[in-house]
């Protein structure tokens, strides 16, 4: 006869394996289920106004940074992407920008991205995203210290998918349509 200990490890053993098999068919849907990009950012919609360049004392030195703080408008429906396995969606928006420092005697830094702005969608309500005057969560500044050389940017709205069981996946919902110039015209220092 088996012992007690002997089907409590059989029983155990067949029910864990049952669990693991079930997670690898719902990693598995993940693949299936992945939005596109089309459904992701039809009808989505991004504006962005520069307000005025400042100068800030930032950081633990106090060093003197000149930042921009910008408004934006969003309207986005990223509900299509919630499904059974999506426990939430990280959205945020992005500044692409080259800095051309060739005019000083460098060379031209390329792919700058910094995120300005970000919120964590949790349900399917939540998911339509209607902002209008939304001031950045981050204002933009720049690794040289000045906004000279900057170069127009262009701005995306980012989404990240974390599923309850499976793997992470990512896409865009929108992105303005014309690169934003930065703003000549400097305001009152402040600091942070």
């Amino acid at each position: 006869m088996h012992s007690v200990y002997q089907r409590v490890n059989n029983l155990s053993a067949f029910l864990s394996t049952c669990l693991f098999t079930l997670a690898a068919l719902i990693t598995a849907t993940t693949f299936v289920l992945q939005p596109t990009s089309e459904v992701a950012s039809k009808g989505n919609s991004l504006a962005v106004e520069h307000g005025v360049i400042q100068q800030r004392r930032v950081g633990y030195y106090g060093r003197v940074h000149d930042t921009v703080d910008l408004n934006f408008n969003v309207t986005a429906d990223l509900s299509p992407i919630f499904h059974w396995n999506t426990k939430q969606l990280f959205v945020y928006i992005t500044a692409d920008y080259d800095h051309d420092s060739a005019a000083k005697g460098g060379r031209k830094i390329i792919d700058n991205r910094v995120v300005i702005w970000d919120r964590i969608i949790r349900d399917k309500e939540s998911a339509k995203l209607n902002l209008v005057k939304q001031r950045a969560k981050y204002p933009l500044r720049d690794y040289s210290k000045s906004w000279d050389n900057a170069l127009p940017a262009h701005y995306t709205l980012h989404y990240d998918v974390m599923p309850y069981v499976g793997i992470l996946t990512s896409g865009t919902a929108g992105q303005t349509t014309n690169p934003v110039k930065f703003p000549n015209k400097k305001g009152k220092s402040k600091t942070w």
